[in-house]
């Protein structure tokens, strides 16, 4: 994603639906009850996405986004992103592994140092997320996000995000699962409770 290309997103930005009045909200509901874009590749995925994700006009004929799993930039095509592939150097998010359990990683992502990745983690995100707000301005935020290792890199899992300095004591953003993970053994707000347990001890 380019700098222009991130100055009109942020001119069509709509903020959280808590600021809409009844009528708004209703408008909103209608403009986004149809999905824009259907699936997305994603690693060795290929997943059907559940909401409206407001973008930026060059991808309003896109109905299929490819993702690069490790560094989350997404392209309209398949080599695009193959191309994009041959290059990208990342094999996890661009952040320290603050956390690790079996073949599972926990990766802390400074949303001020590193802008672009939490920016698309947003993107990513809203695909899945109906009331997530989309957050241009990341600097507040800590994302962690949960990667499954092997061989080949460390595979996107899910996430959650919480801002650095709030007054409420559990200020938990958002919590995501990516679909095909949904139904296994473990959960990611159990993993941030012993998470927090381990920090304590």
């Amino acid at each position: 994603m380019t700098c222009h290309q991130k100055r009109k997103i942020n001119e069509i930005h709509v903020e959280g639906h808590e600021e809409l009045d009844t009528t708004s909200l209703r408008e909103h509901e209608e403009f986004t009850k149809f999905k824009n874009i259907a699936t997305i590749e994603f690693g060795r995925y290929e997943i059907e996405t559940w909401y409206f994700l407001p973008f930026i006009p060059e991808y309003n004929d896109c109905s299929k986004l490819f993702f690069s799993e490790f560094c989350l930039n997404f392209m309209k095509r398949k080599e695009q992103l193959q191309r994009h592939m041959r290059k990208c150097n990342l094999k996890h998010p661009p952040s320290d592994e603050i956390y690790r359990s079996g073949t599972l990683s926990m990766f802390e992502v400074d949303g001020k140092k590193n802008k672009v990745y939490g920016q698309n983690l947003c993107y990513w995100a809203k695909l899945f997320l109906d009331h997530k707000t989309l957050h241009y301005d990341v600097n507040l935020f800590l994302f962690y996000v949960l990667r499954e290792c092997d061989d080949r890199g460390c595979h996107m899992v899910g996430y959650f995000s919480k801002k650095k300095h709030s007054e409420e004591f559990y200020n938990l953003d958002c919590i995501l699962t990516l679909p095909p993970y949904q139904r296994k053994d473990w959960e990611i707000p159990k993993l941030h409770s012993h998470m927090n347990f381990q920090r304590k001890k």
